[in-house]
């Protein structure tokens, strides 16, 4: 393996694991006492750090340590969560997705100054009344008692492959018996015992050892552009096909009638499983929400809770990348409009928190997904009259719209009741755009709403991309033998 695909193994398998960090940090604010989530936040972080100064992004490095500190004493139970040490471990993320960008660009971490970060993670690290100390032993402290046997089989190979010596085996599951959550190979590269491509190595032997595929050996990844091209070879099969059969029932010959319907249903299979390589989850979009959703409530002042139902709603992946965007506006808009500040909705007989739900089911072909609040809800007359002052309709026209059709005005470019900008909203740029975006692959939004009670938009889009002319049959025909819809 070259330099570079370590270097890209690194970013896909990173990029990844900070999509994971966001959702369990934002958990672990609503629980601080989640001590597996701790331990996976921790070792996440770690493996990052280690990987980086193995590549040698030092930069990347100085960020991922000052970080895995503060985490050790949250681990440790020093430290208690809270919402200024999540929102600076947050920024820590944030930071280190902006270096992987970098690198992924031009190989390199970019010129930036984090030094105001880091010294914000190292202020929080602070233990009132505590000395800090290291409570990690030197590796000759470590009792004798402790024999190689006692070592897991990783330690083993490591012993035979990477020279790591029984002492340091010895101290590594010494640190393991003590509480230390991590895996014996994660100590070991934390003191420099050995390399992380080391430790790869080696889960590769161990692997072949017990005999049976992981999932990392049941899956593959694959550049997007490749699937994207043979789906185009597929569509293209299908004309052909399509071709073969018209002349099949032009011919009177069995036999080319019989390897005719032979490639019929040949190119049918590959169509159904070319299809099924696209499509993916809506929770792959729904898990950014969680820390969206906590970064506007807190610059609101406003506590929410997100809940959502049918994360495993599958879409074409095309389909998925073109409603991120609108989708995420919506979400932010629920929470910055719709949901009222904790002491307005006590005064309206309400809970505190409000609630933000995410539905997403297949109905009819179509894949429909809701948002909706319990908060204040729009204000028909409200908007009657701002459209009425910037001219966006006639007086005749607002004596016979419905209240419906009041609601969809907000979708108009530039329409914003919002008293005041904020960093958040208040332009008027944004509704507009979803609807727009949503229009554009064959969807519809649409709005229902009750004074005092709560929001909720409806986006019904469709499962596959219509756009293409060349693949839209080919996608109806898929989706149809796939399930979704009457063929």
């Amino acid at each position: 393996m070259s330099d570079s695909d370590i270097v890209r193994d690194f970013l896909v398998e990173s990029y990844e694991n900070l999509d994971r960090l966001d959702r369990e940090l934002v958990g672990l604010e609503k629980d601080p006492h989640d001590a597996p989530a701790l331990a996976s936040v921790f070792r996440t972080i770690h493996t990052i750090k280690g990987t980086c100064g193995f590549l040698g992004f030092h930069k990347l490095e100085v960020v991922a340590h000052v970080g895995e500190n503060l985490l050790t004493r949250l681990r440790d139970r020093l430290l208690t969560l809270n919402p200024e040490i999540t929102t600076a471990l947050l920024s820590m993320v944030d930071a280190v997705r902006q270096m992987l960008g970098s690198i992924e660009t031009d190989g390199q971490e970019g010129e930036r100054d984090d030094s105001a970060l880091i010294a914000t993670l190292t202020r929080l690290q602070q233990v009132p009344g505590v000395t800090t100390k290291s409570r990690i032993a030197p590796l000759q402290e470590v009792s004798s008692e402790i024999t190689p046997s006692q070592a897991t089989s990783i330690g083993n190979i490591l012993m035979q492959t990477a020279g790591v010596t029984p002492a340091e085996i010895e101290f590594a599951t010494a640190q393991q018996n003590q509480g230390d959550p991590r895996r014996l190979g994660e100590i070991l590269v934390e003191h420099g015992a050995v390399r992380p491509a080391d430790i790869v190595d080696a889960l590769r032997i161990q692997q072949g050892f017990r005999g049976h595929a992981t999932a990392s050996d049941s899956t593959i990844r694959v550049d997007v552009g490749l699937l994207d091209k043979v789906m185009d070879l597929v569509g293209e099969l299908v004309l052909a096909r399509n071709q073969v059969l018209q002349l099949a029932n032009r011919v009177n010959d069995t036999s080319f009638a019989a390897t005719s319907q032979r490639l019929n249903l040949i190119t049918t299979e590959l169509q159904v499983v070319v299809m099924k390589t696209r499509m993916q989850p809506i929770g792959n979009i729904w898990a950014q929400f969680p820390r969206t959703i906590r970064d506007v409530a807190l610059n609101c002042g406003k506590q929410v809770n997100l809940e959502m139902e049918g994360k495993e709603t599958e879409l074409d992946r095309t389909i998925i990348e073109a409603i991120k965007a609108p989708l995420t506006h919506l979400v932010r808009n629920s929470v910055d409009h719709g949901i009222e500040l904790p002491d307005d909705r006590v005064k309206a007989g309400k809970d505190r928190t409000g609630r933000l739900i995410l539905r997403a089911f297949h109905e009819s072909g179509q894949v429909n997904i809701q948002i909706s609040d319990d908060g204040a809800g729009l204000n028909a007359e409200r908007i009657r009259k701002k459209a009425l002052e910037r001219g966006v309709i006639t007086a005749e026209q607002s004596a016979h719209m419905i209240e419906r059709e009041i609601f969809n005005l907000i979708f108009l470019p530039g329409f914003s009741t919002a008293e005041k900008v904020t960093n958040v909203s208040g332009r008027g740029v944004g509704m507009d755009v979803v609807k727009t975006n949503v229009e554009k692959i064959g969807g519809t939004v649409d709005i229902q709403s009750a004074l005092g009670r709560g929001t909720t938009v409806w986006v019904k889009i469709p499962l596959a991309d219509r756009r293409n002319p060349r693949t839209a049959e080919f996608n109806e025909h898929c989706l149809a033998k796939h399930g979704f819809v009457e063929a």
